[in-house]
């Protein structure tokens, strides 16, 4: 494997990092919007 196509693969690696990363945080504010909605849904059937 030549020095190039190690360097692709790299940077393949760290665009997929970021991707993972940015997915992450997108899930967690899904899931914080979920909580709101049920606490808030919670609240309102009380």
């Amino acid at each position: 494997m030549d020095q190039q196509k190690i360097e692709e693969l790299a940077q393949m690696l760290l665009k997929l990092e970021q991707e993972i990363i940015e997915t992450k945080a997108s899930l967690q504010n899904i899931n914080e919007s979920i909580d709101k909605y049920n606490k808030y849904d919670f609240l309102h059937v009380s």
